[in-house]
Formats: structure tokens, C-alpha cells, sequence
């Protein structure tokens, strides 16, 4: 008689930063800036890349009896030893673990050529009633499916649009990202896509799948489309799925995370991407499982607030980004709106935008935080300013001498 296969679940700890270049594994522990390296490791990259996946949600699973089990294990005991990851044996009743990696929140990485230029980050949002701009607020994601209809001039005037469009058509990989509550709320919603359309500018819809009805996807690819998702879904919402979407889903507990994961699965869903929102009761899991949201950091990052760790954890949206709402960006019974679209002059916005960012910048940055700080290679901070270069110079492989090498 044969004996059953044991299934392992292998997961780097969430605290774990991994970094696959080649053959080459980086991991920072960001908790103790330690790293260690694995150089000219091709089993052990083969490893780190398949756990980061995005639809492997941070785990993998062998079989005792597999060839994978067999090729990957001495490297898999060695991450173990180093504290590093964790390899679970499957017990009967155990439920399948979802880890959140960085990439699943597409957390941004900052390389010389991919600072965003002064300039180039636009999100038309700000008025003289808020002193913040979406990308700051503490209720954006309420604003995907918040939005009221105003009967006032608050609307975004398409000619604003074609104004911009001229204004920036020199500039070399430009993005719109397009979203904003109920975007089909706007009454010129046809006009502005045509104009976006017609330009050689990328576009990005971002909308809320109970917004993804039939006439808005014959107006807009779905290419171009990002459709966000929060849990539990709405089977009765009149959604169309098509397979070219991208999905953004919206993640507030470890139930909403194996829901995702599920659904993924079932959908055989390739391209997504995981945001997370804090509504109070699910923080300790939160600061527990979500990358940079830990306690005890030893990256300069310990010393920002939880509220700002966690808008730089989400920091995928308002980069050249549309507000396209009719009316109010965020509208409740409690409380104004935090934004509108005004007819401000294009120059004026984007005037406003530089020097928002510049005081952004010059209230987070500390160089005593992060001048001796190994994360600041891939620091989050420095991928939400608009300065033209970074202030430290972004060599990898000149840091190497710094950290721990294994074999």
C-alpha cells in the first residue's frame, strides 16, 4: 500500500521584501534591515518569481512526492533558517493561507528613469474648500461609489480636457487615469472619450463593476479598463465580465483575502491588482499581513502613521490621474464634498499641483530617517514625488557590500 503524499504551503513572512533579478534573489526583512542573497541561483529564483505570481497570493503548494518539492527544499529550509518564510504541512481541515506580497498592491519600485518629471502629475481635483488633494484623503475609496449627481457648473468641461491634451501632447509616456465615483453620472461622459480616444495619450478607466454596464462597455474597451471590485460581490449587480480586464480588489479583512483569492481562482483572472482599506475592525490583520504596514520597522517608514503608510501602500492611484465624477468626487448626508471639478484655468491647476507636491516632499522627507537606510533604494516615499531625480542614487548592486550574502 502506497503512502499518501504530504502537501506543504511554503510563504515568505509578510515582512519580507524578495527581489528576483535573473538569476539573483534579494530579501530585505525590513523589520531588522537585514538581507540575504542568493547570487547565481537559478532553482532558488525559479522559486521567489512563481511565489510572485499574482495568482499564487504569496503561496505556494507542493506534494512530498514532487519534482518541484525535491528542486526547491534545500532553499526552501534555508529561507526557514533564516527566518525568512515559513513552510507549513497541510493538516486535513486547514484552509489554504493567502499572503499579501508587495506586488499584489503593486507597490511602486523607484528607479533613476522612473521618477515622475515636474509637471507630468496632474489629478484635477483641487478646489479652495479642500486642502487636500484625493491622493491625501482618508475616504478615497468611498469616493468609487459615492458619487452624487450636482446640478450645478461643477462638472468637468471637455474643452479642459482638450486644452491639457494640448498642453502635454509632447510628453513621452504619459498615462490618464480616468475615474471617480459614477462616471457615467457625467452628462459630456461620450465627448470626453472621444477626445481621449482620439489621442495617442494612454487612457485607464477605473470603475466600480456595478458601474460597468453594457452601454458604458461599448463606449469604452475593456483593454482600457480597470474594474474595481470590494466583498463581498453583488451576484445580482448587472456586470458583464470579460477576460481583458484588469481587476482591482478592494481588501479589508483575511475573509475579503480568501474570497479574492477564490475568485481569482474560479475566473481564472490574470490581471489584478489588491488594494487595502482600514475600516477599523480588521487593523491588527491589516498590521499584521499587509507589507510596510507592520509595527517595529526598522526602515524609516516606522515613523510615519499608520494612515500614511497605508495611502503609500495604495499609492497606485492619482498619479496623472482625471476625476470625472458629475459633481462631487465624495458625496454623504454628514459631510461636503472633499473635491470638485471647478473651471480653473489649466495653468493654474497645474501651478497649484507642483507646489502641493513640493510641501508634500519637504514635510515627509528626514534624511536622518533615511539617509542609512537600505529600503531607500525601493522606499515608496520617493515614488510619489514630483522632483526630477531622486536624492540618493538608485545602485542596487553598489549596496550589496552592505547586506549579508548566502549561498
Amino acid at each position: 500500500m502506497s503512502t499518501v503524499p504530504t502537501i506543504f504551503w511554503f510563504n515568505l513572512h509578510p515582512f519580507v521584501f524578495p527581489v528576483v533579478k535573473n538569476n539573483n534573489v534579494l530579501l530585505l526583512n525590513t523589520k531588522n534591515m537585514n538581507a540575504s542573497i542568493f547570487n547565481q541561483k537559478e532553482p532558488c529564483a525559479r522559486l521567489i518569481e512563481r511565489l510572485l505570481e499574482p495568482a499564487s497570493f504569496g503561496v505556494l503548494e507542493f506534494t512530498s512526492d514532487s519534482y518541484e518539492y525535491s528542486a526547491y527544499k534545500d532553499y526552501i529550509d534555508k529561507i526557514c533558517d533564516l527566518d525568512m518564510g515559513v513552510l507549513t504541512r497541510a493538516q486535513p481541515q486547514m484552509k489554504r493561507p493567502a499572503v499579501l506580497t508587495p506586488y499584489l498592491v503593486r507597490m511602486h519600485s523607484t528607479t533613476r528613469y522612473d521618477l515622475p518629471k515636474p509637471g507630468s502629475n496632474i489629478t484635477l481635483v483641487i478646489n479652495d474648500d479642500c486642502s487636500q488633494d484625493c491622493s491625501l484623503c482618508s475616504e478615497y475609496f468611498t469616493q468609487f461609489k459615492c458619487c452624487t449627481r450636482s446640478d450645478g457648473e461643477t462638472v468637468m468641461d471637455p474643452q479642459l480636457v482638450k486644452d491639457l491634451f494640448q498642453d502635454i501632447s509632447g510628453a513621452e509616456s504619459f498615462v490618464i487615469n480616468v475615474c471617480g465615483g459614477n462616471i457615467t453620472l457625467h452628462p459630456q461622459l461620450q465627448e470626453i472619450i472621444t477626445t481621449l480616444s482620439e489621442s495617442s495619450i494612454n487612457c485607464r478607466y477605473h470603475i466600480h463593476y456595478k458601474n460597468c454596464l453594457t452601454g458604458l462597455i461599448k463606449m469604452i474597451k475593456p483593454q482600457e479598463t480597470v474594474v474595481i471590485m470590494d466583498f463581498p460581490v453583488d451576484n445580482q449587480a448587472d456586470f458583464i465580465f470579460l477576460k481583458d480586464y484588469t481587476h482591482n480588489f478592494i481588501v479589508k479583512s483575511p475573509d475579503d483575502l480568501e474570497t479574492c483569492r477564490q475568485y481569482v481562482q474560479d475566473n481564472k483572472i490574470d490581471n489584478f491588482y489588491i488594494s487595502i482599506v482600514d475600516d477599523g475592525l480588521h487593523t491588527a490583520f491589516l498590521k499584521e499581513h499587509v507589507f510596510i504596514l507592520q509595527d517595529h520597522l526598522a526602515c524609516g517608514c516606522s515613523f510615519l502613521s499608520f494612515n500614511e503608510r497605508l495611502r503609500i501602500v495604495n499609492n497606485h492611484y492619482y498619479y496623472r490621474t482625471f476625476i470625472l465624477p458629475n459633481g462631487d468626487v465624495f458625496g454623504s448626508f454628514e459631510t461636503p464634498a472633499v473635491a470638485n471639478m471647478y473651471r480653473n484655468p489649466i495653468s493654474f491647476i497645474k501651478d497649484t499641483i507642483n507646489l502641493f507636491h513640493k510641501e508634500q516632499w519637504e514635510k515627509s522627507w528626514d534624511n536622518i530617517v533615511c539617509s542609512n537606510c537600505l529600503f531607500k533604494y525601493i522606499c515608496p516615499l520617493l515614488s510619489r514625488c514630483d522632483f526630477p531625480h531622486p536624492l540618493f542614487p538608485t545602485n542596487m548592486e553598489g549596496h550589496e557590500s552592505n547586506m549579508e550574502g548566502h549561498e
